[in-house]
């Protein structure tokens, strides 16, 4: 899956989910949001002024590092301390931030429960700020004052001993030093500090800062679209499957194939109107060649193929066509059992050569001949791929229409040998199981031995509503319908969806297990 527009695309089908989501997690939110108590904020301006000659954007960085330092534990410590505040460092110190701007200024923001408690916070920090700042320049002024001080009073003692003469040259040397000193301690004494000044005083309006329900949730609404729609197609990517709101419009997109009939999995009146639609659109299928053998292929197991396959030849017989339905699975055939037909003979044995195609298959209905699959064989696909096969289905002259069920195209190779034979192959996909790539590879594989994929047949579907005008009921009550009569002369089976299908011909053959 690539593209924007595909990303688009599987957004646009699961639009209604993303969204209900994003506004339940987003009225959480907003609730959550409002039961917090309110918060006030109040903020306090200094400036900051370098003692010395600095390079440009100097003040900034010196007002940086001061922010760093108001939010430090020591200052807050101080701050609650002097302004004799009920919070804790801790909690306090939760509170407060600062920020400082480049030219020479922090702002320092404090919380409260109320906006006075806020401004004393806030004050008593910027104030604590202050005195810090001014007592460690007072205590590295006094560390850097310390040697030369000291190195002074050496100095002032040994120029009062008795032991040195006034005309010494060592008197001389020590004065020197001594008036070097005086100039350095004179000179770093008047060497201005750092100032940090409160420019403004903390002030908090009468709002409250937080919470803020509206923009919390509209927020949240909108990083939970985008993120719930990343997952969407996250989900449909890994997933593989087809999409559940329109599967005849992805299936036919990926396999490039028309979708010529939807089979809903509810079963009853829409199955038999889904075969019917199916057989219509055969019938009048433009095709450079005539139409006549027709391969029912599917990916996995339970795709429905046998199903479509048997309720297909049904309809098509209806129409008073001379149908045969060859069970092309010879690794486990079923259709025999959905019609009441012995295994044997079967189609084994006339790719085998050990019967002749005019002696197998039984009519079961009007205008609908069965081929079972017959004994057991070694290799199908080699049956499959010789000759007799397609001499077979030319063999069959009386046929208006041969459909052949095969068996899964994942497992056996022998889908795509029947396939090749044919004139047609029906795709049958199950919407609610199969899998994307495994579908396209098999329309892949079917051009590749010159199969002629023409259509897909999307089984087990959501059942879409009919309007109540075509509804069935006699307007004068209900009236009751005959019971369908059992027996060897029509397919018997139940419907996926709706439920034991009666053997009747306004009911489906068979089950969507093949």
């Amino acid at each position: 899956m690539t593209g924007l527009s595909e990303y688009l695309r599987v957004v646009w089908r699961r639009k209604w989910r993303i969204v209900v989501v994003a506004l339940v997690l987003a009225a959480t939110v907003y609730a959550r949001s409002d039961s917090r108590p309110d918060e006030y904020a109040a903020e306090a301006m200094l400036s900051v002024t370098p003692g010395r000659a600095s390079t440009p954007g100097g003040a900034g960085l010196l007002a940086r590092s001061y922010a760093v330092m108001a939010g430090t534990r020591p200052v807050v410590a101080r701050a609650v301390e002097d302004g004799k505040l009920r919070e804790g460092a801790s909690v306090a110190r939760d509170q407060v931030s600062a920020e400082a701007t480049d030219d020479g200024f922090v702002r320092i923001r404090a919380e409260g429960p109320s906006p006075r408690r806020a401004e004393q916070l806030a004050t008593a920090v910027a104030q604590a700020l202050v005195t810090t700042v001014k007592s460690r320049q007072d205590a590295a002024r006094q560390e850097a004052l310390a040697a030369p001080l000291a190195e002074m009073a050496d100095l002032e003692r040994q120029l009062g001993s008795r032991d040195l003469a006034a005309d010494a040259p060592l008197r001389a040397a020590l004065l020197a030093r001594y008036t070097e000193l005086t100039r350095a301690v004179t000179a770093a004494r008047l060497v201005p500090p750092d100032r940090v000044e409160i420019v403004s005083p903390a002030r908090a309006p009468s709002a409250p800062v937080s919470p803020q329900p509206a923009a919390d949730a509209l927020l949240t609404l909108v990083l939970a679209l985008g993120a719930f729609s990343v997952l969407a197609v996250g989900v449909e990517v890994l997933s593989d499957r087809f999409s559940t709101e329109r599967p005849a419009e992805e299936a036919a997109r990926i396999t490039g194939l028309p979708v010529l009939a939807q089979i809903p999995k509810a079963g009853g009146a829409e199955v038999i109107e889904a075969f019917r639609t199916l057989r219509t659109s055969l019938m009048f299928m433009s095709t450079s060649e005539r139409l006549r053998t027709l391969a029912v292929v599917g990916v996995d197991p339970g795709s429905g193929k046998t199903f479509a396959a048997l309720n297909l030849a049904r309809e098509a017989a209806a129409l008073e066509v001379p149908v045969v339905l060859i069970d092309g699975d010879l690794r486990r055939p079923i259709i025999h059992e959905r019609v009441g037909l012995p295994r044997t003979p079967g189609l084994s044995e006339v790719l085998t050569g050990t019967v002749d195609i005019a002696h197998v298959g039984q009519l079961v209905a009007g205008w609908l001949r069965v081929v079972p699959g017959g004994s057991p064989v070694a290799d199908p696909a080699g049956l499959f791929g010789g000759r007799l096969f397609g001499e077979a289905l030319d063999g069959m002259t009386w046929a208006e229409l041969v459909i052949v069920d095969t068996p899964a195209s994942g497992l056996f190779a022998d889908a795509l040998a029947i396939a090749s034979q044919c004139d047609a192959t029906l795709v049958v996909v199950d919407a609610q199981n199969s899998r994307r790539r495994p579908v396209r590879h098999l329309v892949d594989n079917l051009r590749q031995v010159s199969a002629q994929p023409i259509g897909i047949v999307l089984n087990k579907t959501e059942p879409t509503l009919r309007p109540s005008y075509y509804d069935t009921k006699d307007p004068k009550g209900p009236r009751s319908r005959p019971a369908p009569s059992a027996g060897r002369g029509s397919p018997a089976g139940g419907g996926q969806g709706g439920g034991e299908a009666s053997p009747s011909r306004s009911t489906p053959a068979g089950t969507q297990s093949q």
